[in-house]
């Protein structure tokens, strides 16, 4: 029966939801809130998980950064997509049946939400055990005796560490005419190729350019950086990931659309998990890059045999 009336609630949550999309939720005091979790007002968003503890505001140009430190760049598009979720819970109205609540784990729970607007006020949410069933999760707010319903996405979104926010630099795409040169250090071994009029490689009067195809085609189609492992990392960092002695440094060289010319470096480190450690430019972060674009810069140090 229990089972039951935790699934007809999670029901009842995306229906409302649904209904919700797009309009004017009206005021009800049934609901969570019945004027909007997240609106102009909204200043601060922190979310506890099992791990660590999360604190957002919302600076005076606009943007949302991480008060521990400012200095990271967040993705607004995937802190937005988390206030999105918190947006649409203000539709949830309590199950009229919850049953035993003390096992749902709301007294000392792993994850709480809180909204602030300007002047403090908001609200805090403890949010529990998955429902019988998966996809939703049991939650409360300031009132105890009610119990509502929220969706897995929000909570798969508040288990997101501080690094998976990060916004990744967008290496610069490349059609093969206007890259004018590639550099590659690491091993004690250095390589310098160039295009020549006729666009072939060339490295000391010597045609590689069979050699050249597989990177060509990959800065053609965007070289990237898959995602942040650390930002502003310490000084021993750096020699762990194997970037205080790179096993290549890669700097390409290029013609801008305008007409300038530009240059971007990636350094590439150690393996980790099914990529590599690399740094990017001057951005103070460890990234990582698939092990196909780790093999293709590493391998220009073969042209120097």
């Amino acid at each position: 029966m229990k089972k039951i009336q935790i699934l007809a609630g999670a029901l009842a949550l995306v229906v409302l939801a649904c209904a919700g999309c797009g309009k004017k939720v009206p005021s009800d005091p049934t609901t969570l809130n019945d004027t909007g979790l997240v609106s102009s007002s909204t200043q601060e968003l922190i979310y506890k998980n099992s791990s660590y503890t999360l604190r957002f505001n919302h600076n005076d140009a606009g943007e949302w950064q991480w008060k521990d430190d400012t200095t990271i760049p967040l993705n607004q598009s995937k802190v937005q997509e988390l206030l999105d979720q918190v947006s649409a819970l203000n539709v949830l109205v309590p199950l009229e049946n919850p049953g035993d609540i003390t096992t749902y784990d709301l007294d000392a729970p792993d994850r709480t939400l809180e909204v602030k607007d300007a002047d403090g006020s908001g609200i805090s949410l403890q949010i529990g055990s998955a429902a019988e069933g998966g996809g939703h999760y049991m939650c409360r707010d300031g009132d105890t005796a009610k119990i509502y319903v929220v969706p897995d996405t929000l909570v798969q979104m508040m288990d997101r560490n501080i690094y998976e926010l990060v916004q990744i630099p967008a290496v610069p795409v490349l059609a093969a005419e206007q890259i004018t040169a590639i550099e590659a250090q690491g091993g004690g071994a250095s390589v310098t190729v160039s295009r020549s009029d006729d666009g072939r490689w060339l490295r000391e009067g010597t045609d590689v350019s069979g050699q050249l195809e597989g990177l060509v085609s990959l800065l053609g189609q965007g070289l990237t950086l898959e995602s942040c492992v650390d930002y502003n990392p310490s000084s021993g960092a750096l020699p762990i990931c194997g970037l205080t002695d790179p096993a290549v440094t890669a700097t390409v060289h290029y013609t801008a659309a305008n007409g300038s010319a530009g240059s971007f470096t990636v350094k590439v480190g150690l393996s980790y998990e099914d990529g590599y450690f690399a740094m990017y430019n001057e951005v103070p972060a460890i990234f990582n890059v698939s092990a196909a674009t780790a093999q293709l810069l590493t391998g220009l140090l073969s042209l120097a045999a």
